[in-house]
């Protein structure tokens, strides 16, 4: 049986991800995979980062605040530390005041509500594995991807 999609009762959720935002927490995601050394190769998760983003967004439309707030802090960041992006994002990743809760900065916010979760999601998309595990309980066995074996194989 067929049933609308539920949504937010108060705000009639128009908002868009637009694109030059989605291309700052690209590189954000990038960054947490290179920094942390838990997803080397983003690159396949690129849809997978733009569904979770837009899903955040219907769920929450606050979230659309979230992704521009970290955009403008990491532009402020780059500019800080005079253009090295590394330093910038190793700022974001490492300062302990930002992971304080609840955020009460600009860069607590853009640390708890962006980066830290895109740091879970890079664990959930495979980033486990980079610890050394080889499922991750709830991971139903690897990703659905053409070419790429799960990982738990067939019985």
């Amino acid at each position: 049986m067929y049933q609308d999609k539920a949504k937010n009762p108060v705000i009639d959720n128009d908002i868009r991800l637009d694109e030059p935002t989605f291309e700052a927490m690209w590189e954000l995601f990038e960054a947490i995979g290179i920094f942390w050394g838990n997803l080397p190769d983003s690159g396949i998760h690129r849809s997978r980062l733009r569904s979770f983003m837009v899903n955040r967004i219907a769920l929450i439309p606050l979230y659309a605040e979230y992704y521009s707030v970290a955009r403008e802090v990491i532009d402020a960041l780059v500019v800080a530390y005079e253009g090295n992006r590394g330093a910038a994002y190793e700022r974001l990743f490492t300062d302990a005041d930002a992971n304080r809760a609840p955020p009460s900065t600009r860069l607590g916010l853009a640390r708890q509500m962006v980066a830290n979760e895109f740091i879970t999601l890079q664990m959930a998309l495979e980033g486990f594995r980079a610890f050394g595990a080889e499922n991750w309980p709830g991971f139903f066995g690897g990703a659905n991807e053409l070419g790429r074996p799960p990982y738990r194989p067939k019985d």
